[in-house]
């Protein structure tokens, strides 16, 4: 019997130790939200092919090999997006961190494989974002209030 009440408590001090790291937790989600976006990319991929009325700005975030002589990867937002059936184009929108000297703007070639989110606006909405949606409740307040604004409820947006 005391066995069973050792095993209770083990069990329970895991689970509380698991839930108690908001870093682990933090990644579990940002995990989850990859794996949203990236089951959800044919519908980027069809609103992209043919926008419909007042859709613009496809963007897509992939994960590039870092350049800085360490290992992994650096997330990176790419716009004016081009796809083609071995590749895609884009341009970066943003100065990275970690990927040598490339700087905003720099043209970069991916495959699908290396895409880990999208987005797009739908009217005055921005569609898909899910690690951004991630990501809020560790932005500055005003930062993360501007997102809010114009992130659709849905990252599909079904409203």
């Amino acid at each position: 019997m005391r066995w069973i009440a050792a095993f209770a408590v083990a069990a329970i001090a895991a689970c509380a130790a698991e839930s108690a790291d908001p870093e682990a937790e933090f990644q579990r989600d940002l995990a989850a939200a990859r794996d949203q976006a990236r089951g959800s990319l044919s519908f980027f991929w069809e609103r992209f092919a043919e926008p419909g009325e007042g859709e613009y700005d496809f963007s897509l975030k992939a994960a590039f090999p870092r350049r800085d002589g360490q290992s992994g990867v650096e997330e990176a937002w790419v716009q004016y997006v081009a796809r083609a059936p071995d590749k895609i184009v884009g341009e970066l929108a943003s100065a990275p961190r970690y990927l040598g000297g490339l700087k905003k703007g720099a043209i970069m070639e991916f495959q699908e494989s290396q895409v880990v989110d999208w987005a797009f606006f739908q009217g005055d909405k921005l569609l898909g974002h899910y690690t951004t949606r991630v990501m809020l409740p560790r932005l500055d307040t005003m930062q993360a209030d501007v997102l809010r604004e114009v992130l659709s409820s849905d990252p599909k947006g079904a409203e």
